[in-house]
């Protein structure tokens, strides 16, 4: 019987409502297309309009989780030069003989700005046909359309442009676009049946209000930390007008990631994979509070700790507002922290590549998104103290909450203003009387004490509830409500030193417990341990609990010194990886041994320190001479270390034509498979350089590769550091 009066029903309103969202699609995807993205408007235009709105509507899908995917479509295509010749075969770009591509990427972006609009117009929309009487039926003939059109220009949003196809996912959009259509309508135009049912409903009423009181507090506080961070990225230098309009797509992603900083909680970027002539590696790192403070100084953190002192305490207080109880208003924070956690897990970016043109290969990921687990911590602590001093803070300023909010011992009912010609009790009523039916008499309060005895708490017989008193009225020497306006204007200042008090004590709480945190966090960073000589004395394994000694490979390459014998490998118990030692690393003198929580450990001469970490790649160099070590770490490489070694001997072969091979071969190193890389070349100074790679491939899957560089005249002697790293080299199980 509903599917009959949905389908049976006046399809023209509903219609016009899913127009609504549909033409809001449309006229996004025009402004995002009129921006010709640098192409000179002057010469032929190599992406035209049409196309360009082809693929703004792609992206924008994307806020109903569809894809968006760059694939080469084509083995070869043709294009027009404009010289009347006609058409020609060729690749990318007007005359280019290069190979075409091979592969694709895809861009993994859900842009919020957008799913929050088209939400917002199917909202308004849908109150509309509330107002004209339509019923929760109407709710399938709007969807049905509004889904339909994400489907329709989804297929429209799927051009081919030089053999390159773009693909939207419409499917996947429709079908997400409809659910949300759903749920939508329908919750509107349902909206008094809901409110009837709830009001019999005490604890469901109660979940309303709080989830309404945490989406409320969400868009504001999303609202404000998106206004500081769009802010901050208008004024970087290098950003145009074209920058700033694609950003305005993303702004809630933009507001989450600031709030998480604000917490605490850092943004984390991670790139793996195989780029071309830059080789591969990997690189995860982190942009959190430290990093702010060494870009920017300490006021910028002391600012961002302030933002999020100010958004922990909206929350808190929309919830004392709006909610009844403590249960209720704790139930409004999780709500909130819930909602928050969405919208960050939502907010990420990430970018897959895998093809290869004109001998660029590349074949990795690189993503960046807020910490989700560390989002969760650093809201539950703000979230939580905010929660709990709000309604003391609406308290001491003369509020009351929401609907039986705060008050002395427990709740107080709310005030309920009398109907019209409906009897009215006067403040004080008489115990056990009943009330008067007349309108309270007007004239002065009486000026003697009140009537000994306890206080009615129950409505008066025979008449409505009673209005509860004002808590002030109960202190000494508090004005009653009555009082002239001039009796209030000291509550007034109070209210401002006490409001200036919550968001000092908020923002010595959150920010104390948060940099504490993080201070215990940045003592667990990657860095390296010194030990002078660690065959002495062992070292703590954290997995373990106790203090084991730290192991050493045996070398299985030639090239070990006589003056750094090592041990015979044996087998470790518990199932070690072959190859792995159990017996501490000899280090010669001279040396020291670095422990790097990367996950290794090698001897590298004394004074030499680990200056930086850049895409997986760890530097180990002196305080004078060009000399250094290059540690290499690719989780789960996919290739052998002999055809990583090739690839990036056939890159060094075009980059340097005076590059000359020593060797390059497949060995064993530690028991396990890998290759050494030996050659010169000459730098921009005219200096012969000569330089050594050892690369294998671990147990877990992991490649790691000891890159040593000196200068040619110096190799003899230097040589002993690079065979002293190899002698020494093992892994210490630091994840």
């Amino acid at each position: 019987m509903f599917l009959r009066r949905a389908f049976r029903g006046a399809w023209a309103p509903a219609l016009r409502a899913a127009a609504w969202p549909t033409g809001l699609l449309l006229a996004l995807a025009v402004a995002l297309a009129v921006p010709s993205y640098g192409q000179d408007p002057g010469d032929d235009v190599f992406v035209g309009w049409s196309a360009r709105l082809r693929i703004a509507l792609a992206l924008l899908l994307q806020a109903f989780g569809g894809g968006f995917a760059l694939e080469a479509a084509t083995p070869g295509f043709r294009y027009d030069d404009g010289d009347g010749s006609g058409f020609h075969d060729g690749g990318y770009g007007y005359g280019s003989d290069a190979a075409l591509a091979r592969g694709g990427a895809e861009l993994s972006l859900v842009p919020l700005t957008v799913t929050f609009l088209w939400i917002g117009a199917l909202y308004l929309a849908a109150r509309r046909l509330r107002a004209r009487g339509a019923g929760a039926d109407a709710a399938v003939r709007v969807a049905l359309p509004a889904a339909g059109a994400v489907l329709l220009l989804g297929l429209f949003a799927q051009p081919e442009i030089a053999g390159v196809a773009v693909s939207a996912s419409p499917v996947t959009a429709a079908l997400v676009a409809l659910a949300l259509a759903l749920a939508v309508t329908a919750g509107v135009l349902q909206r008094d049946d809901l409110a009837r049912r709830l009001a019999v409903r005490p604890g469901a009423l109660a979940a309303v209000r709080a989830l309404g009181a945490a989406t409320r507090a969400l868009g504001v506080v999303l609202a404000l930390c998106a206004l500081v961070g769009f802010v901050v990225y208008a004024n970087t230098d290098g950003v145009d007008g074209t920058a700033l309009l694609l950003a305005l797509t993303i702004l809630p992603n933009l507001g989450a990631t600031v709030l998480a900083i604000a917490w605490g909680a850092p943004v984390e970027y991670d790139l793996r994979g195989r780029f071309g002539l830059l080789g591969s590696g990997a690189e995860h790192g982190t942009v959190g509070l430290g990093e702010v403070g060494d870009e920017w100084g300490g006021g910028a953190v002391a600012g961002l700790l302030a933002l999020g002192a100010v958004c922990a305490l909206t929350a808190g207080l929309w919830a004392a507002r709006r909610v009844a109880g403590r249960g209720g208003q704790a139930l409004a924070g999780g709500l909130f922290l819930a909602l928050y956690l969405l919208v960050t897990g939502a907010s990420g970016i990430g970018i897959r590549l895998a093809g290869e043109y004109d001998d660029f290969g590349a074949d990795g990921y690189f993503e960046v998104a807020p910490s989700v687990p560390d989002a969760l911590l650093f809201g539950l602590l703000w979230v939580a103290g905010a929660v709990l001093a709000a309604p003391y803070l609406l308290r001491l300023t003369g509020g009351t909450g929401g609907p039986g909010g705060p008050g002395r011992g427990g709740t107080v009912p709310p005030r309920v203003p009398p109907q019209p010609g409906a009897p009215t009790t006067p403040p004080f009523p008489a115990p056990g009387g009943p009330a008067p039916a007349g309108p309270a008499p007007a004239g002065p309060a009486p000026a003697g004490p009140a009537p000994a005895g306890p206080a009615p708490t129950g409505p008066a017989p025979g008449g409505p509830t009673a209005d509860v008193p004002h808590p002030d009225a109960q202190r000494p020497g508090a004005p009653h409500p009555g009082a002239p306006e001039a009796a209030r204007a000291p509550r007034r200042g109070r209210g401002v030193l006490l409001w200036g008090g919550a968001l000092v004590v908020a923002f010595a709480v959150g920010g104390g417990v948060t940099t504490a945190i993080l201070m215990l966090k940045d003592k667990t960073r990657p860095g390296i341990t010194v030990h002078p000589r660690p065959g002495a004395e062992p070292v703590a394994d954290p997995a373990a609990g106790a203090a084991t000694p730290r192991t050493t490979p045996a070398p299985q390459t030639p090239t070990a010194p006589e003056s750094a014998p090592a041990p015979e490998a044996t087998p470790a118990p518990g199932g070690a990886a072959a190859g792995a030692p159990t017996t501490a690393p000899t280090v010669p003198e001279g040396y020291e041994m670095a422990v790097d929580t990367a996950g290794f450990a090698f001897a590298v001469p004394a004074g030499w320190e680990r200056v930086s970490e850049k895409q997986g790649q760890i530097t180990y160099a002196g305080p004078t001479g060009m000399s250094h070590f290059l540690v290499g770490v690719v989780h789960d490489a996919p290739y052998t270390p002999l055809e990583n070694l090739t690839s990036l001997e056939a890159n060094s072969r075009k980059k340097r034509a005076d590059y000359q091979r020593v060797r390059l071969e497949a060995n064993t190193f530690q028991g396990r498979p890998g290759a050494i890389w030996e050659y010169t070349y000459t730098d921009e100074a005219g200096e012969t350089v000569h330089a050594a790679d050892q690369s294998y491939i671990a147990d877990d899957g992991t490649e790691y590769a000891v890159y040593f560089t000196a200068r040619e005249r110096d190799w003899s002697e230097a040589r002993e550091a690079f065979d002293t790293a190899l002698a020494t080299w093992t892994l210490n199980d630091v994840d």
